[in-house]
């Protein structure tokens, strides 16, 4: 079993049957240093002190069973406002939810549509977006979907 794998089963033990929600597990080196990033949510969104409560259960853990043999560092966090949505599931969770979307080729003359996601379908995503001062609704081909990910309104 590979480094985050076994981070990813760590930690969901750890937080089974509690609050928080396992987001996304990364080992990646930059420059000299090794980190293992490790993102959580909640309803309502994490917070510092929530960081340093599940820093603290998992660092335990980890140094426990001792399953990274190189010198890393621990980084626990959310996955942030505009995360990527990377799944059909995650997804429909995010209905009524304001998105950046980005297609694959151009639609209506764009590529790129911010707007209010109305539905989804396993074939299809329904958002409506404003273009220019005119509010539309486009049925858009799930296929056709470069990367979506929740936004900001601003």
């Amino acid at each position: 079993m590979n480094i985050v794998d076994r981070a990813k089963e760590i930690a969901l033990n750890k937080v089974r049957d509690t609050e928080y929600n396992l987001y996304d597990v990364e080992y990646i080196k930059e420059g000299s240093e090794y980190f293992l990033r490790i993102y959580f949510d909640k309803d309502g969104g994490l917070n510092l002190d929530d960081c340093v409560k599940l820093s603290d259960l998992l660092s335990e853990e980890f140094d426990k069973e001792d399953f990274i043999s190189d010198k890393y560092y621990l980084e626990v966090s959310s996955p942030g406002i505009e995360r990527e949505l990377r799944n059909l599931e995650e997804i429909s969770s995010s209905i009524g939810k304001y998105v950046c979307l980005k297609t694959y080729e151009k639609i209506n003359n764009q590529k790129e549509f911010f707007g209010d996601l109305l539905a989804v379908d396993k074939e299809n995503i329904l958002i409506e977006y404003k273009d220019k001062t005119r509010v539309k609704k486009l049925e858009i081909d799930y296929a056709k979907i470069a990367k979506i990910r929740l936004a900001v309104k601003l």
